[in-house]
């Protein structure tokens, strides 16, 4: 899968296909959503939000978080700094908010949009 995620104006592009027709559900626009507002822009919804959606697959495949951050950095040469991070912390917190670390308090981290 060919990732292409770049932060503030550059556009986020990614390669995985997913339906065209698609119209994002109310979890996906809170993630598009949340990534907006984050600085990150994309190309394709449908795209971004497999992104979104197969760093949460990762997790549950048992990559520590940074390893999908870096493995995010490795299939986008241009996505650096703390970009990947924070895709990876937004789709985490929309599509899998159990897999965040507790907050100091030992609650789990409220999802994007609640």
């Amino acid at each position: 899968m060919r990732l292409v995620l770049l932060m503030a104006s550059a556009a986020l592009v990614i390669g995985t296909a997913a339906p065209a027709y698609a119209d994002p559900d109310a979890k996906d626009q809170s993630f598009l959503n949340a990534l907006t507002q984050a600085g990150l822009t994309y190309l394709n919804a449908d795209r971004a939000v497999t992104a979104g959606k197969q760093v949460c697959k990762s997790a549950d495949d048992g990559m520590t978080g940074e390893e999908i951050v870096k493995n995010l950095q490795e299939k986008n040469p241009g996505f650096q700094g703390p970009g990947a991070a924070k895709f990876a912390a937004i789709a985490a917190s929309a599509y899998c908010p159990e897999k965040l670390t507790q907050t100091e308090e030992g609650e789990a981290p409220k999802p994007a949009g609640a």
